[in-house]
């Protein structure tokens, strides 16, 4: 009986040593390339065709530009170098056709990567291959060095100051120009232990062994997509970066090129099978948001889904609710059927970054009720403030209402980790939408690129954006690759960053990468695309602008142009006044609509109420001696003008409007610093009989309302005291705030949050920037570099005032600074007498304006110190600039002497 268990175990051992044997390298003599392919690699690519991908990667376009990457020129090179060692005439090409070729990349150090290549010949032939090389290399190049048993050979390549490292490993050829990686692959031969690439994603090669239908077949990770990420940033711990890294997501990619772009498509497999349901059965009925979406849109999501909760659905690793808040989200918000009303269709915009600027987010989400979403919302809001409704701080913006959700990340407890980034939430409504922002000028922006057409659907030069948006997918994310540098370049790793800053006009050729996510039956299919334009990286143009309209008055014109409103089409009319104190009410069309004479020049902004509340809207204003109202065909509102003063004439005027109530009041200065505040009948307000100051105002006053906080009355003198008061004229921090020696120039509101984090900014007479909060503490003070004659230091403001430059003005130079206090250009321009503003609709849609008063010269400038206008426009006073994102086109409006007139500057 011994015997024969014996016998029979022999035979069991026999037979799988046999099978071990017939399946191994021992038998078959091949080995699969990438099991020496470390399972850290970044991703794999493989390929039959290696000669013919890379020869159809150099025909594209955007190689040419590419190349001038020293690193990617240096491949460039070596390959037409391993051509010319196998003797050229083709035979690179018939050496490695056919045979399994792989590249993987791999990291090697902190934010350094180095490729592997390796080649899986047949027959043996690998021999032949290096043998071929071995007879055309000098061989005082060659060096060989032994490791773990095999013969590693290193190429020193005197011309191109680089060695290659290669080595046989049976009949794969294995080569880097980083010698670690060749000896990991050794290593991986060698050992039966280590897990490669092949055994970390097994279920890619399960799908798909081979590439199929594409040139090659990138294989990918969201593990090595998150190493990746984290060698190029500086902070490796950020959220999203983790997060994704624990998805288990992979995906096989097949590679394609059509014009202007590269495709990479495929399906995604999920490791422990808890798939990211992104079902669509609306089938093409998405709306896209095309005309919501800025402009300035850096990051986009959409989610074009069944149900909200699919979303909700989604795991984010890296957030961490506040249970409490999280126990009335679901109980107040998501139990009372919130999702349910929204229809699944969700968009996610992160605006561009700008300096000094908190990154601003906005969420758009389709609703079948709005009306009954909003009252939620804002029920929610007064339930946070324990009922008391005078905690209900709110806004108003192009008559929405603005509420807050003064709790961090309410999206993000809302919808299970998605959508962070909202220390606070800011909630409107916009046509059939529930709009979220993550702050007030977040909110402003969007309503504004929505109105001035700024937007993706409405942009001829964005629309190939929109294309990267299917409308059956689930899921897309879209990152607009010009609008997110800044990001990019402020979170790199300093080695990276100067890639970056060295190369960014070719790099940001690649202007555009398009992730969509779909379900086909039971699979989920995934689609890359990588856009790329081949503008000029510097046109220069000799651009002439020449009227497109123009307009004669009988006298010349000192006030103007203004731009206003018209309520009945949204069109643009125009004020203007001239020298005999008469004010012009005209169109876009130079059709004049009234005349009125006034006494004396204007001396405020012209702003547009709605006196009588019902939709229509007048013009109100300061002279030095009254405030005038008129609706649109000229005629006075009742008992306008109000004359206010009895002593000291009016230096400047702001409108208020607390609650968007049209209870407006006026907040007027006097010459000699004296405050008031009258209602629209003008009737004096208590606190404000005057309200005394120590001097004339530097600019005018200001109302603020900081969300969340309440209201501040803000009044700047030009002795550089600063007075922060409350709505009765209160002094809110003891006394004024000093902010130097003088003022002679504006100043901006950073706004963050509560009082202590909301600054004030604004520049000394003597240089000194400084910056202080609404408790009236100087947070900064920064002097800057004085040059030697006695310069004028400037704060200039965007169109909306949000963003601003620093600009020092010398009798022949200026000196132009971002609001960081770097120089972004200078100019030698020899004047004493110049003026200054500044536009922005974008990042990349800058204009700076310098008006020379003695000569009447008008220069545009990019901010790069570009001449927009190669000849000036005429004139003297401020200038109106409007940007069409459906034609790609600047309007500017100036006047000179009598004139008016209109100018087209194409983009």
């Amino acid at each position: 009986m011994l015997k024969r268990l014996l016998v029979v175990l022999l035979i069991v051992i026999l037979g799988v040593a046999a099978y071990l044997f017939y399946s191994s390298r021992a038998f078959t003599e091949e080995l699969d390339a990438v099991d020496l392919v470390s399972d850290e690699a970044i991703f794999v690519f493989e390929t039959d065709e290696p000669v013919q991908v890379w020869n159809q990667l150099v025909s594209q376009p955007i190689w040419k530009r590419l190349s001038a990457v020293p690193s990617l020129k240096g491949v460039e090179k070596q390959l037409v170098m391993l051509d010319s060692l196998t003797g050229r005439s083709g035979k690179l090409e018939s050496s490695l056709s056919g045979n399994q070729f792989v590249v993987s990349l791999h990291p090697t150090a902190k934010s350094e990567f180095d490729f592997l290549f390796l080649t899986a010949f047949k027959d043996k032939n690998q021999n032949d291959f290096i043998n071929s090389i071995k007879n055309r290399v000098d061989a005082s190049s060659l060096n060989t060095r032994n490791y773990s048993g095999e013969t590693i050979y290193e190429y020193n390549d005197q011309e191109q100051q680089t060695r290659l490292s290669y080595a046989m490993l049976e009949n794969v050829v294995v080569a880097s120009y980083n010698s670690f990686l060749i000896e990991e692959a050794i290593r991986y031969l060698k050992s039966e232990n280590l897990r490669s690439f092949k055994d970390a994603y097994r279920e890619l090669y399960d799908s798909k062994p081979k590439p199929k239908d594409g040139l090659g077949i990138f294989r990918i990770g969201s593990q090595g997509v998150a190493t990746f990420v984290k060698g190029i940033v500086k902070n490796e711990n950020l959220d999203f970066i983790n997060n994704f890294s624990q998805l288990q997501l992979s995906a096989n990619l097949e590679l394609k090129f059509a014009e202007n772009k590269v495709f990479l498509d495929g399906f995604t497999f999920y490791k422990d099978g808890d798939k990211m349901d992104f079902a669509n059965d609306k089938r093409g009925g998405g709306s896209l948001f095309s005309n919501y979406i800025s402009n300035r849109t850096a990051i986009y999501y959409q989610y074009n889904i069944n149900e909200s909760e699919q979303v909700e659905a989604l795991h984010n690793y890296a957030f961490e609710p506040k249970n409490t808040f999280k126990g009335d989200v679901d109980k107040y918000v998501i139990g009372k059927g919130f999702l349910e009303g929204l229809s699944g269709e969700i968009g996610f915009m992160i605006l561009e970054e700008l300096p000094n600027m908190e990154m601003d987010k906005v969420l758009i989400m389709k609703t079948a009720d709005l009306e009954a979403q909003m009252g939620l919302l804002k029920s929610f809001s007064l339930a946070l403030s324990e009922g008391d409704s005078s905690e209900l701080i709110n806004d108003y913006y192009k008559e929405n209402e603005v509420f807050q959700i003064n709790q961090p990340e309410f999206p993000a407890h809302l919808f299970n980790g998605q959508f962070k980034g909202f220390t606070r939430t800011y909630i409107t409504q916009y046509d059939d939408m529930v709009v979220m922002a993550n702050n007030m000028k977040a909110i402003k922006v969007f309503v504004d690129d929505i109105y001035n057409d700024n937007t993706w659907g409405r942009s001829l030069n964005q629309r190939r954006f929109l294309d990267g948006v299917s409308k059956n997918a689930g899921f897309n994310f879209i990152i607009n690759i010009p609008r997110f540098w800044n990001t990019l370049l402020d979170d790199s790793s300093p080695d990276w960053q100067a890639l970056f800053q060295k190369y960014a006009p070719q790099l940001k050729s690649i202007d555009l990468m398009a992730l969509q996510l779909s379900e086909v039956g039971s699979n989920q299919y995934v689609n890359l695309e990588l856009g790329y334009n081949l503008n000029p990286i510097k046109s220069v143009q000799d651009i002439l602008l020449t009227e497109s309209m123009g307009l004669r008055f009988s006298e010349n014109l000192i006030y103007g142009p203004k731009a206003i409103e018209n309520f009945n089409d949204r069109s643009t009319d125009f004020v203007v006044q001239d020298e005999m104190n008469n004010i012009h009410f005209f169109n876009d069309e130079g059709e004049r609509i009234f005349d009125r004479g006034l006494e004396g020049k204007i001396v405020s902004d012209i702003f547009q109420i709605d006196y009588y509340k019902n939709g229509k809207l007048q013009i109100v204003f300061a002279t030095e001696n009254a405030i005038y109202a008129f609706d649109r065909l000229g005629e006075a509102l009742p008992g306008y003008p109000i004359r206010l003063l009895n002593d000291g004439a009016i230096t400047h005027m702001n409108l208020v409007d607390y609650n968007n109530t049209k209870n407006y009041r006026y907040f007027v200065a006097a010459s000699n610093g004296d405050l008031y505040l009258f209602d629209k009948k003008g009737n004096n307000l208590e606190g404000w009989t005057p309200r005394k100051t120590s001097g004339k105002l530097a600019t005018a006053p200001s109302h603020y309302r900081l969300s969340g906080i309440g209201d501040y009355m803000v009044a700047m003198n030009q002795n550089g005291e600063l007075y922060i008061m409350n709505r009765r004229g209160e002094l809110q921090t003891g006394g004024p705030v000093n902010l130097g020696e003088g003022v002679s120039t504006d100043y901006v509101l950073l706004q963050r949050g509560d009082q202590g984090e909301s600054q004030l900014a604004t520049i000394s007479a003597e240089g000194e920037v400084v910056r202080v909060n609404f408790n009236g503490e100087l947070t900064f003070r920064n002097q800057l570099l004085r040059p030697d004659k006695s310069p004028k230091f400037n704060l200039i403001k965007d169109q909306l005032g949000d963003q601003y430059l620093l600009v020092i003005h010398e009798f022949n130079s200026v000196s132009v600074m971002s609001s960081e206090m770097e120089v972004l250009f200078e100019k030698n321009m020899t004047s004493e007498d110049l003026d200054f503003q500044f536009f922005s609709f974008g990042s990349d849609k800058n204009i700076f304006v310098i008006t020379d008063q003695v000569q009447e010269f008008i220069y545009l400038y990019n901010l790069n110190g570009e001449l927009l206008n190669t000849r000036p426009i005429n004139g003297r006073g401020e200038i109106e600039v409007k940007y069409s994102g459906s034609k790609n086109e600047y309007s500017i409006y100036a006047i000179h002497q009598n004139q008016f007139a209109t100018y087209k500057l194409p983009l």
